[in-house]
Formats: structure tokens, sequence, C-alpha cells
């Protein structure tokens, strides 16, 4: 009886231990979808951001905090609206990092890097739900006009732009 309950106990704890080394529930994969920014961080950000020719696209965030989750998963939507346009990817801060390699003011901070130089960079999110709602459509025109940099009649929609000194310009193209 005893050689039973151990029996069953090893098979138990190896299913137990096969199921975790392969990402789920007895190998099932986990219901999480992926993300389609690539991760990158410290070691990795030269070879993948700096050296890449072309638009890349580097939102900072930290898990910790709502408006960085919102502004991930706003990226993510532009990602999927436009894959290979752009090198889409997040980096995950962690507080205690030193901001002064990236200038970082603020969390979420998305920077727009072409060919490794940076050309423009989004610090934070509008604190309304309303100024929210719209948003999208304003990231969206600030990524065809600067990433892929289109001009004039090849893009259309609103933009509104804030100004450090509490001056805000808006425009409308279409």
């Amino acid at each position: 009886m005893v050689k039973i309950v151990k029996s069953a106990f090893m098979m138990l704890f190896a299913a137990i231990l096969l199921s975790a080394c392969a990402g789920g529930p007895f190998g099932a994969k986990s219901s999480a979808p992926d993300s389609p920014l690539l991760p990158v961080n410290h070691q990795t950000f030269a070879e993948e951001i700096s050296s890449f020719e072309g638009a890349a696209i580097v939102v900072f965030y930290n898990t910790q905090y709502w408006q960085s989750l919102d502004m991930k998963r706003r990226m993510e939507w532009l990602a999927e609206k436009y894959p290979e346009k752009a090198k889409f990817a997040m980096f995950h801060w962690q507080i205690s990092d030193d901001t002064s390699r990236f200038n970082l003011e603020m969390l979420p901070t998305v920077i727009l890097y072409r060919n490794g130089a940076e050309i423009d960079r989004i610090k934070g999110i509008p604190p309304s739900e309303r100024d929210r709602a719209k948003w999208n459509d304003d990231l969206e025109l600030w990524f065809l006009k600067n990433a892929l940099e289109l001009e004039d009649s090849e893009y259309s929609g609103d933009f509104t732009y804030f100004f450090r000194n509490g001056y805000k310009l808006d425009v409308g193209n279409y």
C-alpha cells in the first residue's frame, strides 16, 4: 500500500513539474495573448532600437501604474494596425533605474526613433477620460506624420498638441 501511495505521489509530482515547464496545465499554453510589442531592456536596446534602420517606437512603462498599461495597450493597437511599418517595442522600466540615459521625466513615455536617433516623444497620457476616448486618433496621426513621414493629403484626422505653457492647439486637416 505504501508503494502505491509513493508511486501515485511521484506521478502527480512529475505531472506538475512537466506542466510548469511546458507553460500551463499539463502542457497547455497560457491563455494570455502575446503582445505585438518587442520587449527590450538595457542590454538589448542598442541592438534592437539604436541600430535599427527605420522608424522604431518604444513605450517606457511600469505595470504599477494604470497610465502605463493604458499607453502600452494603445501602442499594441498601433502595432497591430500597422504591422511592419515600424518596429514597436516595450521597455519595462524599473522605478529604481537611472533615468538620465533616456531623459525620462515620467511614465509612460513613448519615444520615436528613426535610424537610432530620437525624433519625438510623448510624455504621459491625458488625465481626463473624455480626452483619452479620442486619443487613439491623435496617436495614429502622430504615428503617420512622424514615423511614416506622410505629408498633407496622405493622412487626415484631428490632432491636439499640448504646449508646456498650457496652450492647446487643435488641428484638423480632413
